[in-house]
């Protein structure tokens, strides 16, 4: 059984106390919700006493978040959807990537949270909020971001995209880097806060910064700023790279959960 929804604070009474149940795994959409993003699309599905909540803000996917359906369940459920890619908890997602599925892998990636921080190495670098004067260079570190991650596609469309986002973070004093004096080494960003945490992300060094710990040092020292007004720090990785796991491992971050983002294949878009 499938109800959309299209009043978005009806939809939250019910979608917030369903994904509060594990907040630690569902940060984005708990986020989003508070953010207040326009919504595209609002459903909760059900399969006997297993539910999703069903979430679009963008037109490249939709999010699914709750319990893992049937094998049949949840390909009849994408099937009704019939969005151009999904975002979800492994169990919940990898049924669509069966035999002569529609979709392909867009990104594989291990969910995290943080409630104490394991100090690293210190460096003499200054960590701090990134001022407007910085905001080319952020603009620029967030491109290389986008461009090494895949997070969006290399089109002008997501570079002003990243230029838009980058400055709202500037401006709303959310986006942090570390400094050696004038020179920023490192970006990153707070984003999606609740009730129950908020979200590292647009953590970014250049490559001639990387191997130094320098990530380390950026992310324990958000997550310290962060603790301080949230009792949790979540953040997603890419499961792919298994040095930037060991990095957040390093400084307190446990595995929770396991995402995985797809997108239908070519043909079938």
């Amino acid at each position: 059984m499938l109800t959309h929804y299209r009043d978005y604070e009806s939809f939250k009474q019910v979608a917030v106390p369903l994904l509060e149940r594990r907040p630690n795994v569902h940060q984005l959409p708990l986020g989003i919700l508070e953010r207040g993003d326009v919504p595209i699309l609002m459903a909760i599905a059900k399969e006997d006493d297993r539910t999703i909540v069903v979430l679009q803000t963008i037109e490249e996917q939709a999010i699914l978040a709750g319990d893992a359906f049937t094998y049949e369940g949840i390909r009849q459920l994408s099937r009704i959807l019939n969005c151009p890619g999904y975002v979800g908890e492994q169990a919940i997602i990898e049924p669509l990537l069966a035999s002569h599925s529609p979709f392909q892998t867009k990104m594989d990636q291990g969910i995290y949270a943080l409630t104490t921080v394991i100090p690293p190495m210190r460096l003499d670098y200054e960590f701090r909020l990134i001022e407007e004067r910085f905001a080319e260079q952020a603009v620029a570190f967030g491109w290389s971001f986008i461009q090494e991650t895949g997070a969006l596609p290399a089109t002008e469309r997501s570079r002003l995209k990243n230029e838009q986002t980058i400055r709202k973070h500037i401006q709303a004093e959310t986006l942090f880097g570390l400094f050696d004096n004038d020179q920023l080494l490192a970006m990153a960003s707070s984003s999606r806060p609740t009730a129950s945490g908020v979200t590292i992300s647009y953590v970014f060094t250049p490559q001639k910064w990387r191997k130094q710990g320098i990530a380390s040092y950026l992310v324990a020292s958000l997550s310290e700023h962060l603790l301080q007004h949230y009792p949790m720090v979540s953040l997603y990785t890419d499961w792919s790279n298994p040095t930037s796991n060991k990095i957040y491992q390093a400084v307190g971050f446990e595995l929770v959960g396991r995402s995985m983002q797809i997108t239908k294949r070519p043909k079938y878009q």
